[in-house]
């Protein structure tokens, strides 16, 4: 599926989403909202995973994606059609560093058999469109607790790895591991509270779990050592855990 249908798909689904809005208009409303969000992104699985790799006879596709901890940034919202359910969507972005650059650099040094080998890396990139269900349920008189399921698609791209070899005290040239970009399916599935600071603005505090799994092919260029790691397609889940905290705009509905 090319990135132009799902973008179609997208807004189909997002017109059928304010086409449902518009039928329970006559139902009985709860709180809606707008706000914005910012917090920590902790990756799982392989994609965070950092492996010492050495290969002195051939390449080794390792499914490490030395992926650190990083930043996300949302803005959200919601229309509730009833005191406990809403529909809505969120737009965020998080980026993640390359974490354990010595670690790839000492892999590629064992492999090569040489004396120095540096390695410089960019950053993971993923924006996230998703929509779907919001849940909103009072535990006290002024905290609730809140839950949502979202689907959607994400935009990721892979960092740009830059590799230096020198031995002898020679300089054996530079070669790149590319960045490359991907569209996937996408969903987030969170919990949190919200605790109104007065009628109209909110703070939030929740934790989401996130996923999508883009398949990467990806680009390698003036590589000449046939030994070490060596990438050209990463299908791993791009997944992890955000933890934000926010403030949100309360359109209350009578």
């Amino acid at each position: 599926m090319t990135k132009i249908d799902v973008m179609k798909k997208l807004k189909i689904f997002l017109g059928s989403i304010m086409i449902l809005c518009s039928l329970f208009s006559f139902a009985q409303k709860g709180t809606s909202f707008i706000g914005v969000s910012g917090g920590i992104s902790l990756p799982t699985g392989n994609w965070a995973k950092a492996n010492y790799i050495v290969s002195t006879t051939g390449y080794v596709s390792d499914p490490s994606g030395f992926a650190a901890s990083g930043i996300a940034g949302e803005l959200n919202g919601a229309y509730f059609f009833s005191p406990y359910f809403g529909i809505g969507g969120l737009i965020n972005y998080a980026t993640y560093k390359t974490k354990d650059i010595n670690t790839l650099s000492a892999g590629y040094r064992e492999s090569f058999d040489v004396d120095q080998v540096t390695t410089t890396a960019g950053s993971y990139k993923i924006e996230n469109f998703l929509a779907g269900i919001y849940f909103n349920y009072p535990v006290a008189k002024r905290l609730s607790l809140t839950a949502r399921a979202l689907a959607g698609i994400a935009h990721a791209t892979t960092p740009l790895y830059t590799v230096d070899v020198e031995d002898g005290g020679i300089d054996d040239g530079t070669f790149e591991q590319k960045s490359a970009s991907k569209t996937a399916f996408a969903f987030d599935i969170g919990a949190g509270l919200s605790y109104p600071i007065i009628n109209t603005i909110a703070i939030n505090l929740r934790a989401d779990y996130f996923y999508a799994k883009p398949d990467f092919s990806i680009e390698n260029t003036q590589r000449q050592n046939a030994a070490g790691r060596y990438v050209t397609e990463y299908d791993q889940p791009l997944a992890g855990v955000n933890v934000s905290l926010g403030v949100a705009w309360l359109i209350i509905k009578k």
